[in-house]
């Protein structure tokens, strides 16, 4: 089955941010590489899950849905612009003072726009058949130079970018940006013909040919040369007879002028609507089929980096860097408390041996135990039933006693990520002043809003008002 634009959106965002590793450096990620390399999978799967944690944690999957917005909505806009010139096309081929119609000016201004347009796309199609570079083609340019102009800030602009420079690579550009095309030009000669029945129902007109050029048996043979192929499918063409006393200087018989009418609509729908319904139809089996084709180049610039790391030999757990600047990592803030009940799984992490655990002797319903953590292998265990299984409310309970490093405060976060809601507890509360409130400040800028240094304090909190 063909990949919709949903099933498209990852590869999307692992472009934007092999494009941002590219321009700015690469992005702290351990605990995103920790949690791909747990869930294991091929490079390409890792890739894409490594990129849809960044850009969770960075807010780029939210701005690419709103600024995918703002791209619909100028291709809404333009299409409105087109239905509206169209409209205007077919009054202004029929518009005249006394009723009497010139079928070959009107034929012209009918058609000859739409069909100059559709031959600059073949052309420009033809000059871009072996090449990846994303070219518009007039009316998909100025999609493209409108969403930019739609585009607020560095974030969205990297995400624009990356959205062209992904089709590129995955030879769709010239795809959907004739997608973009066709589908505004056939709107626009939707209400062409629409327009033009109506104003062929509601008011009588004269046709004729006026030329000084031609003479009469080339105009014959010109008329009946466009009919030929509307006649196919059952619209009129006048006589040879009937074509030469359309002068202009003769009177013709009314049903002469439902001929006309006939072979001027056959004109517009086979040479100017059909054609464009074909081009989109060839356009989406081609792009549906290319979507089929998507893949990730794991060998390109900014992602071959990532292998060894993402598909690793072995593990080092030693010390590799010394160490920088204290930096914390951060969690999301959460707007609002659990309730009591909710599925809840208490986590020790790393305290001491002679800790006694657990802090409570009964827990509340839906409340789990996951005991004491603190080997690599127990945090392997507790990383799988994390992934494995949603709690919708985590406790992390750690000792207010030890010195809060930021080894401590970057598992605590990597944790946070498994759950919508988290609470601190910090046991052991009686030492010296100095490491709690230590404790509490790294707490809170790494963004950790519930702190407590006392269980029962966060059972009561936890706790419906009519249970008070």
């Amino acid at each position: 089955m063909w990949k919709k634009l949903s099933d498209l959106a990852p590869y999307w965002l692992l472009e934007a941010v092999r494009l941002k590793e590219s321009q700015w450096g690469p992005i702290e990620d351990a605990v995103e590489v920790r949690r791909v390399i747990a869930e294991g999978g091929s490079l390409e799967q890792r890739l894409l899950q490594r990129a849809q944690l960044l850009s969770d944690r960075q807010g780029w999957a939210s701005k690419q849905q709103i600024m995918w917005r703002f791209m619909c909505w100028s291709f809404f806009g333009i299409c409105a612009v087109f239905a509206l010139l169209g409209m205007g096309a077919a009054l202004g081929a029929l518009t005249t003072t006394d009723g009497r119609v010139n079928v070959l000016w009107a034929v012209l201004t009918l058609l000859a726009l739409p069909s100059f347009s559709l031959l600059v796309w073949l052309v420009a199609l033809l000059v871009n058949a072996n090449t990846t570079k994303t070219s518009g083609f007039g009316v998909s340019q100025i999609w493209l130079w409108l969403s930019r102009r739609l585009v607020k800030g560095p974030d969205q602009l990297l995400l624009f970018n990356s959205f062209l420079s992904f089709l590129n690579k995955q030879r769709l550009g010239s795809w959907v940006l004739s997608l973009i095309n066709h589908t505004a030009w056939l709107v626009g000669l939707s209400t062409m013909v629409v327009t033009l029945i109506v104003q062929l129902a509601a008011k009588r007109y004269s046709f004729n040919w006026e030329t000084t050029l031609l003479g009469a048996d080339s105009f014959v043979l010109l008329v009946q040369s466009l009919g030929w192929l509307p006649s196919l499918i059952g619209f009129s063409v006048p006589s040879a007879e009937m074509i030469r006393l359309s002068d202009g200087l003769q009177q013709v018989p009314p049903e002469v002028q439902v001929q006309w009418s006939s072979w001027l609509m056959g004109c517009v729908l086979v040479y100017g609507f059909v054609p464009r319904l074909v081009a989109l139809a060839i356009s989406l089996s081609i792009f549906r089929r290319r979507c089929t084709q998507v893949v990730v180049d794991v060998d390109q610039v900014g992602l071959i980096e990532l292998r060894q790391r993402l598909l690793p030999v072995s593990e080092y757990v030693g010390i590799d860097s010394t160490a920088g600047a204290d930096q914390l990592s951060e969690t999301k803030g959460q707007e609002q408390r659990p309730a009591l009940t909710v599925p809840t799984l208490v986590i020790g992490v790393e305290l001491p041996t002679d800790q006694s655990w657990p802090p409570l002797s009964s827990w509340p319903v839906g409340w789990e135990d996951a005991g004491l953590v603190d080997s690599r292998e127990q945090r392997a265990a507790l990383l799988s039933r994390l992934a494995a299984q949603q709690y919708q409310h985590l406790v992390l309970c750690v000792d207010a006693e030890q010195t809060p490093d930021r080894g401590v405060i970057a598992w605590l976060a990597e944790l946070a990520t498994y759950s919508h809601c988290v609470s601190v507890c910090l046991l052991n509360p009686a030492g010296t002043m100095d490491r709690l409130q230590a404790w509490q400040a790294r707490l809170q800028k790494a963004g950790f809003d519930a702190v407590y240094t006392d269980m029962n304090t966060l059972l009561f909190e936890l706790k419906p008002p009519n249970e008070y």
